[in-house]
């Protein structure tokens, strides 16, 4: 019987061994041949480029041989040209020039003036009787004694043949091609002429340049042009040499491999094979020698396998069996046994994956066995935390907040009685100290009986996703009270104006009752139109289109200015404003306007949320290279969440339903994105609710200078009455109302609903002042200011823009087309009332000039 198995173990495992040995060979065989393919496209490689180093030299000998100094026969001034031509082109070569006789003339690898021999060659005689160029073998050059290569080419002077110019190439013009990138680690390359020649070698090029190749090599190369061959090298290394030649030149290149490194691949692959096979063959026999020493036990020894398969451990197969089938059992759980290992090695690497899958998503599991204190969590819970999982007793205020423990004991203990599963969003605490957000969600185990015997499930750290859910409840939430306040703050003068105008339409009005009207239509329209602004200002400084126009500003004239603006709701509120500016002049590089405006908007806001008969103080200071504005109120003041977003975009403090303190929400932000324009920085305190607030303004501070004092005195306003005025709007209304204006300041006007009409006037009427509109039919008013530019009696006007564009850009193409004023709808009468005060000077100034 042990005979037997012997038998059957080699008959096993001969045919295995043979089919492996077979294909073993059968890859070695394709490998090698793969080698020689890309050994072989290699050399082709090579070749091509000692052909272009070739062809290079014969171009730039043909290039050389038309120098004018050769024709002239100005042999000094053809070695120095030559000489600075080929240094540009590269190392390794020199030019030689030669009569017929072989006689050298130039020579630009010594200087000029040296004696030359007689140098006649095959090649020269070669190019004299065929008139083309030709390249030579390797020889010795005459002069330098070094391995050379001469690229001949011949030089004609008027059709006949005189010279032969010759670029000698050195073997140092080619240690560019056999470079360790090109040729195979350990291998032998060479480049040889046709007669088989070394001219350059990557191994020992000292001692072969100028040597023939190995007698195998030369062999081969004289049968083909291209091929593999065995041959050795100079130093008698086995090699597998690849060469090809240039079939114009001869030249060629040949890459040997050591043979030694191709057999010590396959000896390897031949020792692994014949290890595994010895070790298959001498567990076989052992197997094979104590089966058939036990075959009485063979049935009851399959169950010792058949156990450790079920523990999911290897089995033990070396008891003996009797009958074959018991044999093939056994084997069948050991295959099974190797089966489930490596199931258990890819169901790990599996597992692995997916704790890193957890760990980058924050997800964790958890397992709580009912009656124990220890909860089984997966490893990337700790990762949630920043810490182990401790027993659910120690949780509450030190893992979950008082609130979250609650809320999991409550519902832990409803699904450990009555089953099922639910999910809760909790809040905790991590090690680092800040709060987590979690989604939470739990389910029953139940056992063979039914009952509840354990709890699992599974929690994600959702804080980014809470937070970025309450950042756009509060935008969204922010968005609707932005629309309502929108809404009532345009309904709010819209209100008065509708009323106005439907009175204006009565005709038992009184002109003291028109003239209230008017006045009153006007002021609403002047905040609607503030309101628009304020929004265009918001969308210019939050699209980067506001462009300061910086100058030295004194920040006292500054507050002056803004303390101005705000004097009217100042006395309608009976607040007290107090101004503490600085001794000295408090210089700062910013748009005075700009400046004004944040100053105003600051004193607008505490004048706003000050209750009547309030305080307010602006106070300057300094601090190091920083000017400091202080705006200081004893107003409603600001509760810590308005202090973190009080110059956001639409934010407001409190409001109440009648809407008293109005105002859409912007000019805080307005005030932080100018400061930002100006390199400052703006903050806020507040000591809370009812105890008024604190607006800090930082800006960089300019050196103390003496201000450049104003030279200039100004003009003192002159009457503006006598002047001739043009209007020209297609809104008939706007039209008649303006020139209504003007009329009652004592100007002669004239009115024109089309471009043609007003150019058709003009001549006539000669205006002195022109109000025009932008949007006209058919020709824009930029073009029409053209054109009245143009016209003699119109050239020196005052042109006025009228127009419902008033961004940087309108007033900016407004001043292209050659308008000195631009006023936005609904025109401000005192602006354009000033203009018509100081029309008389300017005016006269321009018929001076």
């Amino acid at each position: 019987m042990r005979a037997y198995l012997l038998w059957l173990v080699l008959a096993t495992l001969l045919p295995g061994v043979v089919g492996a040995a077979l294909l073993f060979v059968n890859q070695y065989q394709k490998g090698r041949a793969q080698v020689e393919r890309k050994t072989l496209q290699t050399v082709r490689a090579l070749v091509n480029n000692v052909d272009n180093r070739l062809d290079k030299a014969r171009a730039i000998g043909q290039s050389l041989s038309i120098l004018n100094a050769i024709e002239a026969a100005d042999f000094p001034r053809v070695h120095r040209q030559a000489s600075d031509a080929l240094a540009l082109s590269g190392v390794g070569m020199n030019l030689v020039l030669r009569d017929r006789s072989g006689q050298q003339l130039v020579n630009t690898s010594v200087p000029w003036g040296t004696p030359l021999p007689v140098d006649r060659s095959n090649s020269l005689d070669k190019v004299f009787a065929s008139g083309e160029p030709a390249i030579s073998n390797v020889f010795t050059g005459p002069v330098s004694g070094r391995p050379t290569v001469s690229v001949d080419v011949p030089v004609r002077e008027h059709g006949e043949l005189r010279y032969v110019l010759s670029i000698r190439l050195r073997p140092e013009y080619f240690v560019g091609i056999l470079t360790p990138e090109s040729i195979p680690e350990g291998a032998t390359s060479s480049i040889f002429d046709r007669d088989g020649i070394i001219f350059m070698r990557n191994v020992n090029p000292e001692k072969n340049i100028g040597r023939r190749v190995a007698p195998p090599l030369y062999a081969g190369i004289l049968r083909a042009p291209e091929g593999v061959i065995d041959s050795r090298t100079q130093e008698n290394v086995e090699v597998l040499t690849h060469f090809s030649r240039v079939s114009g030149s001869g030249w060629g290149v040949a890459i040997g491999l050591p043979r030694a490194k191709l057999r010590a691949e396959l000896a390897e692959q031949l020792a692994l094979m014949a290890g595994v096979a010895v070790v298959l063959f001498a567990v076989g026999l052992c197997l094979a020698w104590l089966i058939g020493g036990r075959l009485a036990r063979s049935v009851q020894a399959l169950s010792g396998p058949a156990l450790a398969l079920g523990r999911g451990v290897r089995p033990d197969t070396t008891d003996e069996f009797y009958v074959r089938e018991t044999a093939d059992v056994a084997a069948a759980i050991h295959d099974a046994a190797l089966l489930l290992e490596r199931r258990s090695l890819e169901l790990a690497a599996k597992e692995s994956a997916l704790r890193e899958t957890h760990m980058l998503a924050r997800f964790g599991t958890w397992h709580w066995r009912l009656g124990e204190q220890s909860i089984e969590v997966s490893d990337s819970v700790p990762h949630i935390f920043g810490r182990a999982l401790p027993p659910f007793a120690q949780q509450r205020g030190a893992l979950l907040t008082d609130e979250s423990w609650e809320q999991v004991r409550r519902l832990t203990g409803e699904l450990a009685r009555v089953g099922g599963s639910g999910k809760l969003q909790l809040n905790a605490l991590h090690a680092d100290g800040h709060r987590i957000w979690l989604d939470y969600r739990c389910e029953s185990v139940h056992g063979p009986d039914g009952a509840v015997v354990a709890l699992r499930g599974s929690m994600q750290d959702v804080t980014e996703r809470v937070r970025a859910e309450e950042a756009l409840r509060q935008a969204d939430q922010r968005k609707n009270e932005f629309l309502a306040m929108l809404a009532h703050e345009l309904r709010n003068p819209l209100a008065p104006i509708a009323s106005g105008a439907q009175l204006l339409g009565q005709a038992s009005l009184d002109p003291a009752r028109v003239q209230h009207i008017s006045a009153i239509i006007a002021r609403q329209a002047r905040h609607m139109a503030g309101l628009v602004d304020d929004l265009l200002d918001v969308s210019r400084v939050t699209r980067g289109l506001v462009v300061l126009a910086k100058e030295r500003t004194d920040l006292n004239a500054v507050v002056r200015d803004a303390a101005e603006q705000v004097q009217s709701l100042v006395r309608d509120k009976r607040h007290t404003l107090e101004l503490k500016p600085l001794p000295q002049p408090a210089w700062v590089l910013g748009d005075r306007k700009r400046l004004v405006q944040v100053v105003g908007n600051l004193l607008h806001n505490a004048a706003k949320f000050t209750e009547p008969g309030g305080r307010i103080e602006v106070a300057l200071s300094l601090e190091a290279d920083q000017l400091v504005l202080e705006v200081r109120d004893n107003g409603i003041g600001m509760l810590p969440a308005e202090l973190e977003r009080a110059f956001d975009m639409f934010v407001q403090g409190e409001r109440t339903p009648d809407r008293s303190l109005g105002g859409l929400g912007i000019g805080l932000a307005l005030v932080r994105s100018l400061v930002e324009l100006h390199g400052g920085s703006v903050g806020v305190a507040s000591a809370g609710h009812g105890m008024g607030a604190i607006f800090t303004v930082r800006l960089p501070r300019l050196a103390d200078e003496v201000a450049p004092q104003e030279t200039a005195s100004r003009l003192d306003g002159l009457a503006a009455g006598g002047l001739r005025v043009l209007v020209v709007d297609d809104n008939v209304d706007a039209a008649q109302i303006l020139a209504m204006y003007v009329g009652a300041q004592n100007h002669a006007v004239e009115v024109r609903y089309e471009p043609e009409s007003a150019l058709a006037l003009a001549p006539g009427f000669a205006p002195e002042v022109c109000l025009l509109d932008i949007g006209l039919p058919g020709m824009d008013g930029h073009e029409l200011a053209r054109r009245l530019r143009q016209l003699p009696g119109t050239r020196g006007a005052l042109l006025v823009a009228v127009t419902g564009y008033g961004q940087e850009q309108d007033r900016l193409a407004s001043a292209q087309a050659g308008f000195d004023h631009h006023l936005v709808k609904p025109v401000d009468m005192a602006a354009l009332e000033a203009i018509l005060q100081g029309a008389p000077a300017v005016l006269a100034a321009r018929r001076a000039a």
